[in-house]
C-alpha cells in the first residue's frame, strides 16, 4: 500500500500568495503526493466579536488569488500527478476551492456537524478528508453518513489535532486502530501530525502512525522556522521534509504489500528452516505409522513442503522407507473423493446440466468421464434442496452416485455436508459446467497433490472445461469456518489465489502440447454448441467417452475448427467482486 503524504501549507504563508506558492513547490520537490491549503474567510469562520476575527480576515486570500494559485501548483505538479487539496471552512470556501480546481477537500473537526458543507461535498466525486481530533464517535458518524453516496471515494478520517504544538504524550496513536475498528468498513484512516518540529518524534511519530495503519500522513511545512511565524510550531523546513518523505517511503516498504503474503526471502526462509517428519528407523511397506515412527527434523533435500503429522499417523506405508526419510503424503494410503457441484439455476443458460450433448445430458457425460479415474474412492453429487434441482438429484442416483443436498447460498457448506459421514483426505472439486474432465489428468493431479504435500492443486494450464482442482478436506473446512462471507464460496478458487502464501498450493505439471487457452466450459449457448460439436466428432472416431486431451487439441487444431476456437477461446476472469476475506484467527478459537 502506498502511503499518501500531504504537505500542509496551512497559514505558514503569512498571508503572502508568493510564499504559499514557494512552500507548496518545496513540498512537491520534497516528494509530497499532495499539497494542502486552508481556504476560508474571516466572516465564514468566526463571529465578528471573536478576538481573532481581524487576524483571520487579513490572512485569508480572496477567490481571485485561489483561482491563480491552485492551477499554478497543479501546473508545477505536472507528470508527477501530485494533487492539491483544500481545507474548506464553509460552503463559500468550498465553492471557491472547487471553482479553482482543487482535487479534494478536507473538513475540519469544527465542521463535522456542518450539514450544508457536507452535503455540498457529497455531491462531488472528489476525495474528502475528515479531521477527527476532539470529535466524538457520533459526530464522526454523522459526517461519514452525510457523505455516503454511490460511487464516492471512501472518506479518510485524519486523527490528530493542533495545540501549538501538540504534546507528544497527547498524541494517542492507539486511536488510529480504534478508528479503523469503528469505521473501517466505510473509511480509511490517516494521521495529521502536530508535534513540535524540534522534537525528533516529529519524524518518528508519523512512522509509528504508518505502522499503526495510517493510509495518509499530513505534515506541516514552512520555508524557515527561525522567524517563528504563523503555524511554525510543527512545520518542517524543506530539507527536513524531504528527509521525512524518504523515511516514510522506507517505512512503507517495511510494511509490505499485504500482511498475509511472504516476501521471496521469507519463502526461502520457510523452505530451509521448517522441519519435516522423518522416519526414526527403516520401515517396510504396509507398516502402519505410529507416533514413535516419526520425528521432526530439518532436511537438506526436502519435499516441496511440510505436512502435518496427523495426516501421516495411523496410515499404512505404500513403500519401504529408510531411516530419516522425509515423508510425503504419497508415502501413505490416502482417500480421495470427487465432489460434483451443480444446480439448475444459471444466469446465462438455465438447465444446462440436463441439456443434451451427443445424445445424453451433459451432467451424465461428466459422471461417465469421472468414473474412468483410478485414484478415487468415489464420486458424490452436491446440489441444493430446491425442488427445481430434483431432476439433477434423480440423474445422479440413476447414474449410480450418492447425492447430497444442502444450502442454496453457501456452496462450500453444501459441499462439505457431503463429507460429514464420508472418510476423505482430499476432495477433487468439479463444477457441472466442466464436463470434459480428462481422467488421466485428474489422476495426475491427485498423485502430484500428495507427492508435494500440497493443500490445493490445480490444472489451470489445461483448457477451461477440462481441468479439476484438488483440495484437502481440512483446508475446505478451515476456509468455511474462517471466511467472512460463506455466500461467496461459489468462487472457491479465489479463496486460495487471493491468499497464496497461507495455503500450500501447487500447479500440476501439464504437457506442453496440452497447454491451450481454449474455452470449453459450458456457460452459454455458444459454449454448449462448441462442446457438442467436439463430442459428436469423438463419437464418430469411436471415442464417445474415452477421448483424451490429445484428441481435444487435435480436433481444434483442424482447419475447420481452428477459426471457431480462436474466436471463442478466453480464460475466465478472476476479477470477481466477491468477499474472499478470511479471518484465520477463528481457527485458534475453540
Amino acid at each position: 500500500m502506498r502511503i499518501e503524504i500531504v504537505a500542509e501549507v496551512a497559514n505558514a504563508h503569512q498571508g503572502n500568495a508568493d510564499a504559499a506558492l514557494a512552500i507548496a513547490e518545496a513540498g512537491l520537490a520534497g516528494g509530497a503526493d499532495a499539497v494542502k491549503f486552508q481556504v476560508y474567510s474571516g466572516e465564514e469562520l468566526l463571529v465578528r466579536a471573536h478576538p481573532r476575527f481581524e487576524h483571520f480576515r487579513k490572512q485569508a486570500f480572496p477567490a481571485s488569488v485561489w483561482s491563480e494559485l491552485i492551477p499554478a501548483i497543479k501546473g508545477k505538479a505536472g507528470a508527477s500527478g501530485a494533487r492539491v487539496y483544500c481545507d474548506v471552512f464553509g460552503v463559500r470556501a468550498f465553492e471557491v476551492a472547487q471553482a479553482a480546481g482543487a482535487d479534494g477537500f478536507k473538513v475540519h473537526t469544527s465542521d463535522l456537524g456542518n450539514a450544508p458543507l457536507l452535503q455540498a461535498i457529497a455531491e462531488t466525486s472528489s476525495p474528502v478528508f475528515l479531521s477527527t481530533g476532539g470529535s466524538t464517535a457520533r459526530e464522526i458518524a454523522f459526517a461519514v453518513r452525510s457523505l455516503a453516496r454511490p460511487g464516492r471515494p471512501r472518506p479518510v478520517l485524519l486523527h490528530g489535532y493542533q495545540s501549538f504544538p501538540t504534546p507528544l504524550e497527547d498524541s494517542c496513536l492507539q486511536r488510529i486502530a480504534w478508528l479503523k475498528r469503528q469505521f473501517g468498513p466505510e473509511c480509511d484512516v490517516g494521521y495529521q501530525d502536530h508535534v513540535d518540529a524540534e522534537d525528533p518524534f516529529a519524524v518518528y511519530l508519523p512512522l509509528m502512525a504508518v505502522a499503526a495503519g495510517a493510509s495518509t500522513i499530513e505534515k506541516h511545512m514552512t520555508l524557515d522556522r527561525g522567524p517563528k511565524g504563523i503555524d511554525y510550531y510543527s512545520s518542517l523546513e524543506p530539507n527536513e521534509f524531504a528527509a521525512f518523505v524518504a523515511n516514510v517511503r522506507r517505512a512503507e516498504r517495511a510494511l509490505g504489500e499485504s500482511p498475509d503474503r511472504f516476501a521471496e526471502s521469507e519463502r526461502s526462509y520457510r523452505r530451509t528452516m521448517k522441519k519435516f517428519w522423518v522416519t526414526t528407523r527403516a520401515l517396510p511397506a504396509g507398516h502402519v505409522l505410529t507416533a514413535d515412527d516419526l520425528v521432526p527434523k530439518r532436511v537438506a533435500e526436502a519435499p516441496p513442503d511440510t505436512v502435518e503429522r496427523d495426516k501421516l499417523i495411523g496410515r499404512a506405508l505404500v513403500r519401504d522407507l529408510d531411516a530419516e526419510t522425509p515423508l510425503t503424503r504419497a508415502d501413505v494410503r490416502q482417500k480421495v473423493w470427487v465432489a460434483v457441484v451443480a444446480r439448475i439455476a444459471s444466469k446465462r443458460l438455465p438447465g444446462k446440466a440436463l441439456m443434451a450433448v451427443d445424445g445424453m445430458p451433459s451432467l451424465a457425460h461428466l459422471f461417465a468421464r469421472l468414473k474412468q479415474a483410478t485414484t478415487l474412492e468415489g464420486i458424490v453429487f452436491c446440489t441444493t434442496t430446491l425442488v427445481e434441482d430434483n431432476p439433477l438429484a434423480d440423474l445422479a442416483v440413476a447414474s449410480g452416485l450418492p447425492c447430497h443436498r444442502g444450502s442454496v447460498e453457501d456452496v462450500l457448506g453444501r459441499m462439505l455436508g457431503a463429507f460429514d459421514s464420508r472418510d476423505a483426505d482430499a476432495v477433487v472439486r468439479v463444477t457441472g459446467d466442466d464436463i470434459l474432465v480428462d481422467p488421466d489428468y485428474l489422476d495426475r493431479a491427485v498423485r502430484h497433490h500428495f507427492a508435494t504435500n500440497a493443500e490445493y492443486s490445480n490444472l489451470h494450464a489445461l483448457p477451461s472445461g477440462t481441468e479439476v482442482e484438488v483440495f484437502d478436506l481440512q483446508l475446505l473446512r478451515d476456509i468455511h469456518r474462517a471466511c467472512r462471507a460463506p455466500e461467496d464460496t461459489e468462487y472457491l478458487t479465489l479463496y486460495v489465489t487471493r491468499h497464496p502464501d497461507q495455503v500450500r498450493s501447487v500447479e500440476v505439471p501439464v504437457d506442453e502440447a496440452h497447454r491451450r487457452n481454449f474455452r470449453l466450459t459450458i456457460d452459454t449457448p455458444e459454449d454448449l454448441a462448441m462442446v457438442n460439436s467436439l463430442l459428436v466428432a469423438m463419437r464418430a472416431k469411436g471415442k464417445a467417452l474415452t477421448y483424451r486431451l490429445d484428441d481435444i487439441v487435435a480436433y481444434f487444431a483442424g482447419e475447420e475448427q481452428s477459426g471457431k476456437i480462436a474466436a471463442h477461446k478466453a480464460k475466465r476472469s478472476t476479477a470477481v467482486p466477491v468477499n474472499t476475506e478470511i479471518e484465520w484467527g477463528r481457527l485458534a478459537r475453540s
